[in-house]
């Protein structure tokens, strides 16, 4: 049963990939609007009205009305995107959830064309991207995400086939992808150095063909042009003024910075643990879990002096836990430096540069969090099953399944959990609206932003606008306490404490755990 099964996954692999990307996401699209993902559908309405104006109008993300070309610092072609979706489909999660399943899976089958050049299962590697918390998660919402990540590995297989056959159609269809990618958010532009670093090591000299960079440089001149002509700045520009500048105020807490980005690295990319046992000896990965216990231990001790820490209520596995994903992301550097000792070529230059760049930037960004991550998740895919096929592990079939197998475990619980928070906004502004926003009552009115805002605004309740809003005696005001950009207000009274659960078990955001797959803040 086992070889007719490998002969047709090897046989009709595309089509393989493609049924589980969609096997794997459609349980996830009812999935409420969550965190961002209201900036985006807002701009995606504005847009069917003002195609050529996609952050014309207002929005209250901070508390008080503010531009929305003030307020995003993503680019528009993912909203412009979503405009066409809701255009034919209609305004629901479900049609747009379903939208982003394509792109999901264009992700995944390049991965598996990326894979084909550089290693030998490259049906595995494409599966170790799908089984990732990050990619899962990351699918399921609305955001430029999983848009930037089709677009970007799209972008670099056509490059490094361009390079090979000295293909200028290749060159030039891959030199719109960046800025395409770009678009789609700002870290795209990052392509253009780790393309050009590529290039350089494999011609061994600059060439002709690396002109076409000029493309996707003079394409974001343009955007630049045209978002100052429109809002006063240019938006490319003010992104990266906004993360300097945010950036500036952590640098004194640069130890935790690093080892919390490392723990990001590892748990986002799980996958990467499950095969630690194919990966080294037993003696190597025993000491492995023996220094994790260590440092869990270290964990414990030095968070526990830390006031915002002290009265954690699960500081023991929360301690646990840090010490496994900062394993994880040690593993993965392990990984990179054992892929340029074995291989030393440019293939390996480039996979190596992607994973640090993208961990550099996560790491200097002004927050860390699991999305600044995706993109190098092609890039650890591919290095985890070079360095597995150096060892010949990938012969050991049951041992490999088992891996992929928990793997899949971690990813689906992970995404069942934030699946489960998002509705838990939705239901708490539809159930508090039913409750409360009736006529004999004065206004009702609610603090925080993120999926619940969408919701509440659409059953009616008032947005707080710190700067304007009156509110009168007698006015009730929601306090969502897991949410963003909160305000502490005098001379009131609790009415009502209303608890939902979303998931005792698991969690991707809430202040009381210390959970921040969006944030570390």
């Amino acid at each position: 049963m086992r070889a007719p099964l490998l002969r047709l996954f090897r046989q009709w692999p595309r089509a393989f990939l493609s049924v589980a990307v969609v096997l794997s996401l459609l349980p996830f699209t009812g999935k409420a609007f969550h965190i961002d993902d209201p900036l985006f559908v807002w701009a995606g309405q504005h847009i069917r009205t003002q195609p050529l104006n996609p952050y014309g109008f207002e929005i209250n993300w901070y508390g008080t009305a503010m531009p929305m070309a003030e307020v995003t610092k993503n680019p528009p072609l993912t909203s412009y995107y979503i405009a066409v979706v809701t255009a034919v489909c209609g305004e629901g999660a479900m049609a747009l959830h379903v939208a982003f399943i394509l792109l999901a899976a264009a992700s995944v089958l390049g991965t598996y064309r990326l894979a084909l050049r550089l290693c030998r299962s490259p049906l595995a590697a494409a599966v170790a991207v799908l089984f990732t918390p990050v990619f899962l998660i990351s699918s399921t919402t609305v955001m430029s995400d999983v848009v930037m990540l089709a677009f970007w590995v799209w972008a670099i297989v056509l490059w490094l086939e361009g390079i090979e056959r000295r293909s200028g159609r290749r060159l030039a269809v891959a030199a719109l992808l960046v800025a395409v990618c770009t678009l789609s958010k700002y870290f795209g532009a990052a392509l253009i150095p780790l393309l050009l670093a590529y290039s350089i090591a494999k011609e061994r000299r600059p060439r002709p063909s690396l002109l076409f960079l000029l493309i996707p440089l003079a394409i974001f001149g343009w955007y630049e042009w045209a978002t100052h002509s429109l809002y006063g700045h240019g938006l490319l520009s003010d992104a990266f003024r906004y993360a300097n500048e945010e950036r500036a105020a952590g640098w004194e807490s640069i130890g935790l910075k690093v080892s919390g980005a490392l723990a990001f690295l590892g748990g986002c990319f799980a996958v990467v643990l499950t095969f630690v046992p194919l990966l080294y000896r037993p003696r190597v990965w025993l000491t492995g879990a023996i220094i994790t216990v260590g440092l869990a231990i270290g964990c414990r001790y030095f968070l526990g002096m830390m006031p915002s820490y002290k009265e954690h209520p699960f500081l023991a596995l929360f301690s646990a836990q840090m010490a496994i994903m900062i394993t994880g992301g040690a593993v993965i550097a392990a990984l990179m430096a054992a892929d340029l000792k074995q291989h030393a070529n440019a293939e390996s230059l480039l996979l190596c540069l992607i994973v640090a760049g993208t961990f550099a930037f996560a790491l200097l960004n002004w927050t860390v969090n699991g999305r600044s991550l995706l993109p190098a998740g092609p890039a650890i895919a591919i290095l985890l099953w070079r360095r597995i096929e150096a060892r010949e592990a990938q012969r050991r079939l049951a041992a490999v399944a088992v891996a992929f197998a928990c793997a899949a475990a971690i990813s689906f619980a992970a995404a069942f959990a934030d699946y489960r928070l998002a509705n838990s906004a939705r239901t708490a502004a539809i159930q508090i609206a039913r409750d409360y926003a009736h006529p004999a009552t004065k206004t009702v009115w609610f603090q925080g932003h993120w999926g619940f805002q969408y919701y509440a605004t659409a059953a009616g309740l008032a947005a707080l606008d710190v700067k304007h809003s009156r509110i009168v005696p007698g006015d009730l005001m929601i306090m969502p306490l897991n949410n963003t950009n909160l305000f502490e207000l005098e001379s009131v009274d609790l009415v009502a404490n209303v608890e939902l659960q979303p998931l005792r078990w698991l969690t991707t955001m809430s202040v009381r755990t210390g959970a921040g797959f969006y944030s570390d803040a």
